[in-house]
């Protein structure tokens, strides 16, 4: 039975919206399915994997001194800020990698030498002699805290004037130390001089097994034919495959096993498989970048997740940018406002979205129901897609087809399989963008900084440090009742 909830004409924009976002839920999962060839599976066999120690093998107060020493930022939210004259700045714009090396080996830029901070070096029984001709006895503790806060090594001489003076916590102190006391030590999983292992999570049973098995062939042939020219800098890439489970913690479970166990550098492209949350507290856990999982609910949140990229819009950009769309054709101030959604965890979560954007907005009355609008509004019924085919450019396609033709697997789910090549490609573009002497660390800032990529299979990709998805917004189509046909009504509308 069809129940239609009257709304004017005016308010039928912003009541469409949600139901127009829910039909497009469809759309999009079955545009990001998956599947494959020969590769290594890594299974939760029953329970989650032992956390261990840590990020490969680092306590938790060494992983927050490593965020301290890379990044200048104290887990604990107090600020950390760095002294150079009479000027503080915020140690983010200063940090102890920038000038001494990701290993903390020390380097020499515009003539200015920034000593090596590993530990062991640090702690030299006959202690040192600089270029500069200052010379002093080995640092502890106490010595290396002295120079860090008030700039003066172990036998009281004034450090070099480009060295900061860095006001920070006891607390955060004590976890610098105790991270460069590891630092040597302290290697990305997956990375060898010859090699780069990534992993993926897809769906081996059920109903998207075999558009797991087609996004697996796209990512199996794209890493071979990459390694065929030379990899990257003479690393090969190699993928390891996790399966998703029948829930979420299963789903989590197998990508522990794979990351902890099989000691993947990366996770690129697949599908979350409901496990969204349980995901994004793993990656931020293990510190592991991801890179384009399948989803329809990119977890956003408040704070940023360092270690997620998602390529396209979830069900609450969207959302979002249908409401924007609304409210670029007709102002809703003072307007009434109903929201008209199925039910469900996807569309619930958009439809609150709405809402608060509508109470933001200064409109009247806001109404939220379940019932369902009639698709015979011409004009008035409008649906959100986070891609079209237009986005596939010919030498995207042309690359796919490539692929298929060489490596001899069909082109089926070919969504699925385009999400998969686009996956792929921010990767590679990622490690390669980190040099040589890439790490998970510059992984991470080298995607940071794609602005307007161009995949050939997705709409242009843009991050930064407080964004992680790559293409926030959606396509606005209308319908056109009598030709059953769907209509452009504009360009892309940004979600924010």
């Amino acid at each position: 039975m069809v129940r239609v909830l009257k709304l004017s004409a005016v308010m039928l924009w912003a009541a469409v919206a949600l139901a127009a976002s829910a039909l497009c839920a469809a759309h999009t999962s079955a545009a990001h399915p998956v599947e494959g060839q020969e590769q290594k599976t890594a299974a939760a066999t029953g329970g989650a994997a032992a956390a261990g120690a840590g990020t490969h093998g680092l306590t938790p107060q060494e992983r927050r001194g490593k965020a301290i020493y890379l990044r200048g930022e104290s887990p604990s939210g107090k600020e950390i800020t760095a002294l150079i004259g009479e000027v503080d700045v915020p140690a983010s714009t200063l940090t102890c990698g920038g000038c001494h090396g990701a290993r903390g080996e020390g380097k020499t830029e515009g003539g200015v030498t920034a000593g090596n901070l590993s530990w062991t070096n640090l702690l030299k029984s006959y202690g040192h002699t600089h270029p500069s001709g200052r010379k002093h006895g080995p640092f502890d503790e106490g010595l290396f805290a002295r120079a860090l806060v008030e700039g003066s090594d172990p036998a009281g001489n004034e450090l070099a004037v480009a060295m900061p003076r860095f006001k920070m916590s006891a607390p955060d102190l004590a976890d610098l130390i105790a991270y460069l006391k590891r630092i040597e030590t302290d290697r990305d999983p997956g990375l060898t001089e010859t090699g780069i292992k990534v992993g993926t999570l897809l769906p081996a049973q059920g109903a998207l097994a075999e558009t797991g098995a087609a996004m697996r062939d796209v990512l199996a042939a794209y890493f071979d034919d990459l390694n065929g020219k030379g990899g990257i800098y003479g690393r090969r890439v190699e993928l390891a495959v996790a399966e998703t489970g029948p829930d979420a913690a299963a789903t989590a479970a197998s990508v522990r096993l794979l990351v902890e166990d099989g000691q993947v550098f990366a996770i690129v492209g697949g599908m979350s498989a409901g496990a969204d949350k349980e995901l994004a507290a793993l990656t931020q856990e293990v510190e592991i970048p991801f890179i384009g999982p399948a989803t329809l609910l990119p977890q956003t949140g408040f704070q940023t997740n360092r270690y997620i990229f998602y390529l396209l819009p979830g069900m609450s950009e969207q959302a979002r940018a249908l409401f924007n769309f609304s409210a670029q054709r007709q102002p809703l101030a003072r307007a009434r406002v109903a929201i008209v959604y199925p039910e469900g965890g996807m569309t619930a979560a958009a439809a609150a979205d709405i809402a608060e954007l509508c109470k933001k907005s200064g409109c009247g009355e806001l109404r939220q129901s379940t019932y369902t609008v009639p698709a015979v509004f011409k004009d008035k019924i409008f649906l959100a897609f986070p891609s079209v085919p237009a986005d596939v450019t010919p030498a995207g396609e042309a690359e796919l087809r490539a692929l298929v033709e060489k490596y001899r697997f069909p082109m089926r789910h070919t969504a699925a399989q385009l999400s998969a090549l686009a996956a792929a490609k921010v990767l590679v573009e990622g490690l390669q963008r980190g040099g040589r002497d890439v790490s998970r660390e510059k992984l991470v800032t080298a995607l940071e900084g794609l602005y307007e990529y161009e995949t050939g299979a997705t709409p242009r990709l843009t991050f930064g440090p407080n964004r992680r998805v790559g293409a926030s917004g959606a396509y606005i189509v209308g319908i056109d009742p009598a030709r059953k046909d769907f209509v452009a009504v504009g360009d892309w509308v940004k979600a924010n």
